[in-house]
């Protein structure tokens, strides 16, 4: 037995938290009936899992991608006010995501996949992971942005780890 938003980051769907969005949402259905709970959990063996109508069956073979996002892409499938996004660079028949984001006016090294587990692992607060950015500024760093950056920054999802500079 799985835990259905795992199942269906298995199938390549999306991460794990986007999948429970999905759930919520009442885009998927198991064994014809809507499942909209969190936290159920499905045999792969016998459940049919459905996503928008779709049988979705686990991935049987990852895929990897490493990307040098240049400036001006958004690290997003698509975007709503058209500009240049990550898939507009790299066209894959594959569903993969992009682990992490890099915002747009950056460059660097962004990894593309459908494993749930190691985007999972990547990007999971608890998992500890370092990241290290090169970072070159169009003004000299002042002592206020330094502490704010050796501090943690507030972001949509919470606050960033502290940061070394």
């Amino acid at each position: 037995m799985i835990r259905l938003n795992k199942y269906l980051a298995d199938c390549g769907i999306a991460a794990r938290r986007k999948c429970d969005e999905l759930i919520q949402s009442g885009q998927v259905s198991v064994n014809g009936i809507v499942e909209q709970r969190l936290g159920i959990k499905v045999d792969e063996r016998v459940d049919h899992v459905m996503f928008q109508s779709r049988l979705v069956t686990p991935v049987n073979q990852f895929k990897y991608i490493l990307l040098n996002k240049p400036k001006g892409v958004v690290t997003t499938a698509s975007d709503e006010r058209g500009r240049k996004a990550v898939f507009d660079v790299v066209r894959v028949k594959t569903r993969v995501f992009p682990v992490g984001r890099l915002d747009r006016d950056t460059s660097g090294l962004l990894l593309l996949t459908n494993d749930g587990d190691l985007a999972y692992k990547i990007t999971h607060p608890k998992y500890e992971i370092e990241k290290r950015y090169r970072v070159r500024l169009d003004r000299p760093l002042d002592e206020a942005a330094r502490t704010k950056l050796e501090q943690g920054i507030q972001l949509e999802e919470g606050v960033t780890s502290p940061g070394q500079i």
